[in-house]
């Protein structure tokens, strides 16, 4: 029996390492290096034997090297693609296949294919902007924690507005920054807090494919954003059935997908309690009723065929809590603070491609938002603030050649918005109803000069119901693009926004929409693991709101320019990836109640990020590090002369973060911001009236907690990836 077994096992060893040696001759290697005209390597190239799967990418070189199970004797076709290239194709013995020194000629770009990316940055699954990151990128930017608005916080052009979270654009107010999801616009797209407590987004990164931050010098299709616009667009028809969870020490998920054939329903809901939290890390608050939140999200999204496209949103927040506050100068003002918020968000899109060029694209979205407060500024008053708005869209596309692509559309806002405010021990009650509609229409031309020259023309036409005023909205863009690598644009644009309804409703007949003038030169650079852009950039602001003799008019006006830069890459050190962004910016205002030209308060001079991530591959952990630096933000000191005559310490936090994939369904992250502990002071608030020495005594706004520690754990129930928990 021994020796059958000896015989077998020889017999089996002689078969296998005859093939190998028969398969060792049969082996072939193909080989070379891809460049450009220039002489430059491209990287990334695909390369492959046509009608097989055997091929390969090029590296850092350009150089490419992969083995086949052809014969060197054997003839084939191989195909070299790379984006914006023509492709290569070579028919030849495979023994004629080594060290072969390819070049790759541009193609001639199509008007459908051009993609300017000037003032924009893009996070999601289109490769050809400036910068591609997906929803897990989000989640482990700096110390976002998750969150859209903090993400795009590390971004050049914007400035850090610490006490409350929002994003600030170029010198702008929070509110000229526009969210838009599907092309329809978000009313509100912040969850309510605490003051000097940070606002979130409603919205997880995981519900979108792509999520593209336009810091300006945006097209026709989008208005009512004096600065900014963010478009947001959720992902397709889910391809499979999802099931996932995401634990917190103050929040659970829960999230879902069914998948059909041509179409997905997903569910989504989250319970948010920050009671655990503030007993571990207490913050500066004296708390009642913790904060906490209640949330719910559901997708239906049908494919009726490739070229139509039915999607339909429908979220809903509700947040609460209650805290012991008292006043700031006025100890004996004491008082237990509530809050309630419901916020209801819904969104319908269809598109339809035609095969004679044309495409349709029909929208309609709705939001409601009720906040009511008790004991707002004093023991027994009601205060209560009801906003609703309701958006509806139509969008006709034609690529009349590969030269000329056009559009055009309208839309309507219809908004209203209800404040009601009163002392119920004092008979006090101050309300306004304010209703008006704004209605749009707008077109946008796309047109191939010569070969690497594209112009746009667009413009809108906008008219506001409460003054029955019509405003022309000018834009125009030449973008230079000589390769798939560099880019230059000059852009202008005229934009505008109606006024915030509690100003609106003191005088809105006279009240015109506020007027912003883009002018911006870019600069961009591109190439597989490296990134720059230089932008510097002028707005003009007009017909904003000041108030003269106790009214206000459009007689406002305003200046904000500077410039911004920005360099990411991830060459130098494998599994290194390193940011940097910095920004300058000069803004000047004369509106409101300011009495002089003046820097708002809002506003930082100076910018500036360094980020850092790291992979540890052996333990599968990323290692994260950034850290902010802005400068000092101006405030109105009474004891002092002149406006906004002081300024405070600049702004400094060290973030970490550390993410570990455990299995590749189970992802844990963790992160601290601040972890130097910084005092940082975002402005002062002053007594109205002096003190016994004479002067006003102020008190410094800061962050109700100087640190915010997050464990997060991701987990997939059906072995897909965990990053895609939220099964949108």
């Amino acid at each position: 029996m021994k020796y059958f077994f000896k015989r077998t096992l020889l017999f089996i060893l002689l078969i296998y390492c005859g093939g190998e040696m028969l398969y060792s001759q049969s082996k072939a290697e193909i080989s070379g290096i891809v460049k450009d005209k220039t002489n430059e390597p491209l990287i990334g190239a695909n390369v492959f034997i046509y009608k097989t799967i055997e091929g390969g990418i090029t590296n850092n070189d350009g150089k490419f090297k992969f083995v086949t199970t052809k014969t060197e004797a054997d003839t084939v076709t191989l195909i070299v693609s790379y984006l914006g290239f023509k492709d290569y194709k070579i028919t030849s013995n495979v023994s004629r296949l080594k060290n072969l020194e390819i070049t790759l000629e541009l193609k001639d770009i199509a008007i459908d294919e051009v993609v300017v990316v000037a003032s924009s940055f893009n996070f999601g699954s289109d490769g050809n902007k400036l910068k591609k990151m997906n929803s897990l990128d989000i989640v482990m930017t700096g110390s976002s924690n998750g969150d859209i608005y903090a993400a795009l916080q590390s971004l050049p052009g914007t400035q850090k507005v610490g006490e409350n979270g929002r994003l600030y654009v170029r010198g702008g107010e929070s509110d000229e920054t526009q969210t838009f999801i599907n092309g329809m616009h978000v009313l509100e797209p912040y969850t309510t807090n605490a003051e000097n407590s940070v606002q979130r987004s409603r919205f997880s990164p995981f519900l979108f494919k792509g999520i593209n931050l336009t810091l300006g010098g945006y097209g026709a299709e989008y208005g009512q954003a004096l600065s900014s616009v963010l478009p947001m667009q959720t992902t397709d028809v889910s391809s499979g059935d999802k099931l996932g969870i995401s634990v917190s020490p103050f929040s659970f998920n829960l999230g879902g997908t069914i998948s059909q054939k041509k179409s997905s329903i997903s569910f989504n809901g989250d319970y948010m309690n920050m009671h655990l939290y503030n007993k571990a890390f207490p913050d500066k608050y004296n708390w009642v009723n913790p904060y906490q939140k209640i949330s719910g999200q559901g997708q239906y999204k049908i494919e009726f065929n490739p070229n139509n496209i039915l999607k339909v949103y429908l979220g809903y927040d509700y947040t609460s809590f209650k805290q012991k506050v008292e006043g700031t100068f006025d100890k004996t003002n004491k008082r237990n603070l509530s809050l309630r918020e419901h916020n209801v968000y819904i969104n319908t899109t269809y598109r339809s491609f035609f095969n004679n060029g044309y495409s349709l694209f029909l929208g309609a979205a709705g939001s409601i938002v009720k906040d009511k407060m008790d004991n707002a500024l004093v023991n027994d008053d009601d205060y209560k603030n009801n906003r609703q708005e309701i958006h509806l869209k139509a969008t006709v596309d034609k690529s009349f050649s590969n030269i000329y692509k056009t559009s055009f559309g309208g839309e309507a806002f219809l908004r209203k918005s209800v404040k009601d405010y009163s002392i119920l021990q004092e008979n006090i009650q101050r309300k306004y109803d304010l209703g008006y509609d704004v209605l749009s229409f707008y077109t946008d031309n796309n047109l191939k000069l010569h070969k690497g020259l594209y112009f746009n023309f667009s413009g809108r036409m906008e008219y506001q119901t409460n003054n029955k005023k019509w405003t022309l909205l000018p834009r125009t863009t030449l973008s230079y693009i000589p390769n798939n690598s560099l880019q230059f644009s000059v852009i202008y644009g005229s934009y505008s926004q109606s006024t915030k309804d509690d100003i609106l409703a003191l005088n809105r007949k006279d009240l015109k929409q506020e007027l912003s003038n883009h002018f911006i030169f870019s600069m961009a650079y591109n190439k597989p693991g490296l990134v720059f852009r230089i932008e510097p950039y002028y707005k003009k602001y007009k017909k904003l709101p000041l108030l003269e003799d106790g009214i206000y008019l459009s007689k406002g006006y305003g200046h904000s320019k500077g410039i911004d830069l920005f360099l990411e890459e991830e060459v130098l050190i494998k599994n290194l990836r390193s940011t940097i962004a910095y920004s300058y910016n000069d803004s000047k205002r004369l509106y409101l109640d300011y009495p002089v030209l003046s820097q708002p308060q809002y506003a930082t001079s100076h910018n500036f990020n360094i980020s850092f991530r790291y992979y540890l591959s052996p333990i599968k952990t990323y290692v994260g590090a950034s850290n902010l630096f802005a400068s000092g933000r101006p405030y109105h000191n009474p004891n002092k002369t002149g406006y906004m005559n002081s300024k405070t310490s600049p702004y400094n936090s060290l973030d970490l973060n550390l993410t570990f994939l455990l299995k590749p369904n189970i992802i844990l992250y963790t992160s601290v911001t601040n972890i130097l502990g910084r005092n940082n002071i975002f402005n002062y608030n002053y007594s109205s009236t002096r003190g016994s020495d004479n002067i006003y005594h102020g008190v410094p706004v800061v962050s109700s907690r100087e640190r915010f520690f997050y464990v997060g754990l991701f987990i997939s129930l059906n072995n897909t990836k965990a990053y895609e928990i939220s099964n949108f």
